[in-house]
């Protein structure tokens, strides 16, 4: 039977915020899980460096092949890594808080990248969508292009995904219901960092901040080019 008492405004905001932190708590927890899952295994060889901003993981885990689609219909795939230093980020488009403010430091990070001596030639930032159910290409270009138009948006079916998520630990659900537009979708809050030879090198946690991304990546790259000679 249906209530005569409709609900108010202020408990529409209530249930809307319960929502919201229900799922920021999931996020979270799902990022505990995959942190544990690193440390397992690399163990002793997982080095944080200042301010723990980023996991460093001195002998990078090559990835095996995967194959994805991005925002302008092409490949994606191990080849589009080679060559690069791959900031990968899992998310969808519908998401209310976490992607568009992770994808606004990241392309603040960008920028600071590109002042430096070496610049941002060999740097590519990739968003790719656990939502494939929602997330066109079409719908992938104009939403990575509002915050950087070299930014990729990228896609598959639920196995490519979960082929290269579970590569890097990235943890997500999607909660489809039947009927359910606008279902919730749970994912890793952590930025992956792939090296030119398309190995996972390294990952940022959150809080991210641009400036201190920026930081970690010059220290990273100027330690592989070290090892490098």
């Amino acid at each position: 039977m249906e209530s005569k008492y409709p609900i108010t405004v202020m408990q529409q905001i209530a249930l809307k915020f319960s929502i919201m932190m229900t799922a920021v708590a999931l996020a979270a927890m799902l990022a505990g899980v995959w942190l544990a899952d690193i440390y397992r295994e690399h163990g002793s060889r997982a080095v944080l460096l200042p301010n723990q901003v980023i996991t460093l993981f001195p002998d990078p885990k090559p990835l095996t092949a995967f194959a994805l689609t991005d925002h302008k219909n092409r490949v994606f795939d191990l080849a589009s890594l080679k060559g690069k230093w791959s900031f990968l980020f899992f998310g969808f488009t519908h998401c209310p808080d976490i992607c568009p403010t992770t994808l606004a430091v990241l392309a603040r990070a960008r920028d600071n990248i590109a002042k430096n001596t070496v610049g941002a030639e060999d740097i590519q930032f990739v968003f790719i969508s656990v939502d494939p159910n929602r997330d066109t290409a079409s719908k992938l270009r104009q939403y990575v292009d509002y915050f950087d138009t070299t930014f990729l948006g990228v896609t598959g079916n639920d196995a490519q995904i979960g082929n290269l998520a579970g590569q890097l630990g990235a943890a997500y659900q999607v909660a489809i219901k039947p009927g359910m537009e606008n279902y919730p979708v749970y994912h890793s809050t952590a930025v992956f960092l792939l090296d030119p030879r398309a190995r996972y090198h390294a990952v940022f946690t959150p809080p991210h901040d641009a400036e201190a991304i920026s930081r970690r990546f010059k220290v990273v790259r100027e330690l592989e080019a070290g090892n490098a000679t």
